[in-house]
Formats: C-alpha cells, structure tokens, sequence
C-alpha cells in the first residue's frame, strides 16, 4: 500500500476531497500527483493545471526528473508550493 494511501486512512472523507497530491521532501524534491496539464516550465518556476485549481511551484535550478500523464518529479532548490 502506498504511503499517502495509508495518510488517507487517518484522515475523514479524505478520498473525496482530494484532487491532487504533493510531497516536498526536503525542499530538494517535490512529488505531484494529479496533473491535468503543464502552463509555464522555467528554472524559477513552474504551474501546473490540476483538476479544480492550478499549483504554482516557484524555486532555483528547478528540473523534472520524471514526467507521465498526472505524475511530476521536481529537482532543485523548492522555495514555494501554492495552490489558487
């Protein structure tokens, strides 16, 4: 079972409410879940369109390391995650 799988289980009507997933690991790696499409891909910053918002990812040297159809790896020096 997954790790935010098991997150789920603690949290009430966790599944409904939960549009996409992100995991900041340390400020050096970022995992997204729930990727709709990619809006703006630079060094200093990243949007993501999700399912109900758009995730704004701003930092240095930023990378993706890997990349499918809703699922995202970010490399580099994370300074900021926001949702609008």
């Amino acid at each position: 079972m997954s790790m935010m799988k098991e997150i789920e289980k603690f949290m009430t009507n966790a599944e409904a409410s939960i549009n996409y997933r992100v995991v900041n690991l340390g400020g050096k790696n970022l995992y997204v879940e729930g990727i709709k499409s990619i809006i703006c891909l630079g060094d200093n910053e990243i949007r993501f369109q999700l399912k109900k918002c758009m995730l704004i990812i701003v930092g240095n040297n930023m990378k993706i390391k890997y990349l499918d159809k809703t699922t995202c790896t970010i490399v580099g020096d994370i300074f900021s995650v926001v949702s609008q």
